[in-house]
């Protein structure tokens, strides 16, 4: 009983194959050749986005210029003013990691705007109430000075800051 059902299987299987490869040559052989002949055929393709006019091309790559720039500035900073405290990754003995810190900032702000104003103002007049951080982390390294740069430079830090984020850092602001 085993062999015939098998067997019916098997028969059922081939016919199925071979109905199917029928339909696929009936297909090919009443598929238009001619390009001409096509009902899709148009004069010209549209446009894609990397054909688009060197006008758009010289844009964006000013933009892009004018983006790293504002990163290198906004990392000299850091690292004139911020970095003699704040290491980049943990252990940072003397204050929280600018990694754990922007971890911090993107689990409590959803938008880059709002969190890099209260970053700059922190910056600016560190208080409690401002601070993002949970009591052990203030009492483990305290509030930090404040820093007296230009507004348009605590905000360029501050936004370098929110760039740091890493999605893989797994620790916390007190950086155990």
């Amino acid at each position: 009983m085993k062999r015939f059902i098998s067997s019916l299987l098997l028969g059922l299987l081939v016919i199925a194959s071979a109905t199917s490869f029928t339909a696929c040559q009936n297909a090919e052989k009443n598929a238009p050749h001619d390009k001409a002949a096509a009902p899709e055929a148009t004069e010209a393709p549209a446009a894609t986005p990397t054909e688009a006019p060197e006008e758009d091309n010289a844009e964006a790559l000013a933009k892009k210029e004018a983006e790293e720039t504002a990163r290198k500035e906004a990392q000299a900073i850091y690292e004139k003013n911020c970095q003699s405290c704040h290491a980049m990754a943990p252990p940072s003995p003397n204050a929280p990691s600018i990694i754990a810190l922007a971890g911090q900032y993107r689990a409590r702000y959803s938008k880059r705007a709002g969190a890099v104003a209260d970053m700059a103002s922190f910056i600016k007049e560190p208080a409690v109430g401002k601070s993002i951080l949970g009591t052990s982390t203030l009492e483990r390294f305290g509030l930090m000075a404040p820093l007296s740069l230009p507004d348009e430079e605590l905000e360029k830090v501050a936004g370098w800051l929110w760039d740091q984020y890493d999605p893989e850092f797994e620790g916390d602001a007190d950086c155990r």
